[in-house]
């Protein structure tokens, strides 16, 4: 399970396909003082535990994410269901929902979304 830093990361690779260090760390580090080293031995430790490739062509080396988001974001959640909300999908989104309002369209995707359900159109 990649950590909160590494999951800053993995959304930054994401978002922006196969990036360097330097760019990692400018997006998520210019002004904080977090040092560029930093960001390289994390995403070294990232290399070590298969959550992202390194490309050696080049001077730099250019990392690109090895895991999939949506696999990734499924594991953490199914994690979060199962740990802290004793497997209940349903308060883990109630207490989403309290603790971050929500704007209007994603109120309306929610609520597709659960006609969906009821329909039982989809699977999850």
């Amino acid at each position: 399970m990649p950590t909160n830093a590494e999951l800053a990361i993995l959304r930054v690779l994401w978002d922006n396909g196969p990036c360097t260090v330097r760019f990692v760390h400018e997006v998520l580090y210019d002004g904080t003082g977090v040092g560029y080293t930093s960001a390289l031995k994390l995403l070294q430790n990232m290399l070590e535990k298969g959550l992202v490739t390194r490309q050696e062509d080049s001077k730099q080396h250019v990392y690109t994410t090895a895991v999939p988001e949506k696999r990734t974001m499924n594991a953490l959640v199914r994690s979060w269901i199962e740990n802290s909300f004793a497997g209940s999908s349903a308060a883990l989104a109630m207490r989403a929902l309290a603790a971050k309002p929500i704007t209007r369209e994603e109120l309306a995707r929610l609520k597709a979304l659960v006609e969906q359900l009821e329909k039982k159109e989809i699977k999850l």
